[in-house]
């Protein structure tokens, strides 16, 4: 079938952005065209003409082409339209558009296969390497191996872990699957295409040459995404930083369309592997299966969840990148000592990296994922969040001074994975009181016990903890190097007890 001119120049432009010789046969005229295209393409790209430039050509081509359809000759019109291609995707011609480029390239994905490694860096600009993992994707499906043997494989129907320490293989559930979140291609590229976007540079990632854009979507703060120039798919993402931590996924190698082995996929336990199972759960359709199965009548969002998990103590709704657990609430809630804190339907909230955790009616709520805030209120109605904006150290009536080296000191030591206890508000206010109480050092059992002090406040930079007994009523700590939940506590203050 005859290329209609419109269908002939889609061509033409997509050989010229990626640099290829068109495939379609041109008559005389459309290559007379084609050479003056390239003629200009060789001068490198101009300023670009103001933005209402396009639409005066177009309005003068359509006023003009009126009084004289007839005898425009054919040519004529494929360089108007050309002209007008040209102008209102100048950028995509001169320099090629990575976003599209991009789309097509996942669009051809099958699989890939690579190593993935996560960096996390700090508000204060200190950086450091959170793990390297082997990944092998296929559609729904992953794998990943970690530094210490470690293979967790998700096949869409089955998730498990293999464990060679312990010559164990554990099933675990399908969902909620936090390992399927880190940097996926697809989802990266969809969001790339759905968000505006621009790029910013040009850098070599992984001994690659990259094309760094800037994504900002709607409501939401920035972050970035690199696109490699050779495959035109994205090697590396940078979080937006969120609680003063912001996240890098960089692919320091990868293989697109490897054809992978779909024995990876296989659920084949090795020889001699004890199976470890504990509920993995099972996918329903409808809440009121959930229900059923659990025994267990769940608090839900107004937003519908993309699939649902039952188990026979607690129900999973998965969205996607959000996951929601709820179970039935069971003894004294006990928010994770180094967690922030806010409020949620009249209770505590827990809020935890990217979790947020309440009870309410009965039922103890767990939500992880970037849609985490959004959905809670759905549930809880109001929802207050930690608010670093607002002190909660001003008023201690004795100040302690902190020296900054000793801080900084003890910070390397945690991110070296030493006196975690550091990173516990309750355990360091425990060491502060005790020692005030034995200033030559604490043995055996503290005289003030663990139990004796409470989490009060934390809004995630300071904290209040207050001590049952002992010379201390509360205790006033910050984090001075990092505020996030890698960052170590420091008391800057306290409150005797009269």
């Amino acid at each position: 079938m005859k290329q209609s001119p419109e269908q002939e120049l889609d061509l033409i432009i997509d050989s010229l952005n990626q640099e290829r010789k068109p495939q379609q046969e041109l008559d005389k005229e459309a290559a007379e065209l084609l050479a003056v295209v390239r003629t200009v393409k060789k001068l490198g790209q101009p300023k670009e003409p103001h933005p209402e430039f396009a639409q005066r050509i177009s309005h003068t081509i359509r006023r003009r082409s009126s009084r004289r359809w007839i005898t425009i000759p054919a040519a004529a019109l494929v360089a108007g339209l050309l002209l007008v291609t040209m102008l209102i995707n100048w950028n995509a011609l001169f320099t090629g558009d990575p976003v599209y480029a991009m789309e097509k390239a996942v669009a051809k994905l099958s699989d890939y296969h690579g190593m993935l490694e996560m960096r996390s860096r700090n508000a204060a600009g200190e950086e450091w390497t959170v793990r390297q993992v082997e990944l092998w994707s296929e559609g729904d499906k992953y794998a990943i191996r970690q530094n210490d043997g470690v293979l967790t494989v998700n096949n869409g129907e089955q998730k498990w872990q293999v464990r060679p320490q312990s010559r164990e293989v554990a099933l675990l559930p399908v969902a909620p699957d936090p390992a399927g979140k880190g940097f996926d291609l697809r989802d990266e590229a969809k969001r790339a295409m759905k968000y505006p976007n621009r790029v910013t540079g040009n850098e070599i990632i992984a001994g690659r040459q990259a094309i760094k854009l800037k994504i900002s979507p709607p409501g939401g703060l920035p972050y970035y995404l690199w696109i490699d120039t050779k495959t035109d798919l994205p090697i590396q993402l940078q979080t937006a930083m969120q609680n003063a931590l912001q996240t890098t996924y960089t692919f320091v190698s990868f293989t697109p369309n490897t054809g992978i082995d779909p024995d990876i996929f296989a659920y084949r336990p090795p020889e001699g592997y004890r199976v470890v199972e504990n509920d993995p759960g099972q996918q329903v359709a409808t809440v009121a299966e959930a229900a059923a199965i659990s025994r267990l009548t769940p608090a839900l969002p107004e937003e519908a969840p993309e699939r649902i998990f039952a188990f026979t103590d607690r129900i999973v709704m998965d969205y996607g990148e959000t996951t929601i657990v709820e179970t039935v609430a069971k003894g004294a809630f006990e928010p994770t000592a180094n967690s922030a804190l806010g409020t949620a339907a009249g209770g505590p909230l827990e809020v935890w990296y990217e979790r947020l955790r309440w009870r309410q009616d009965g039922i103890e709520i767990e939500i992880e994922g970037s849609k985490r805030a959004a959905l809670a209120k759905q549930i809880a109605g109001e929802l207050t969040l930690p608010n670093t904006a607002v002190s909660l150290t001003e008023n201690a009536a004795v100040k302690i001074p902190v020296d900054m080296d000793i801080v900084r000191a003890d910070q390397q030591q945690v991110d070296g994975g030493h006196t975690p206890w550091q990173l516990d508000p309750l355990q360091v206010s425990l060491t502060f009181v005790n020692l005030l109480i034995t200033p030559e050092g604490i043995t055996g059992e503290p005289t003030i016990p663990y139990g004796s002090f409470k989490l009060k406040a934390n809004n995630g930079a300071e904290a209040v903890v207050t001590v049952g007994a002992g010379p201390v009523k509360q205790v006033y700590l910050k984090r001075l190097i990092r505020q996030d939940e890698t960052g170590i506590w420091s008391v800057v203050g306290y409150d005797p007890r009269k």
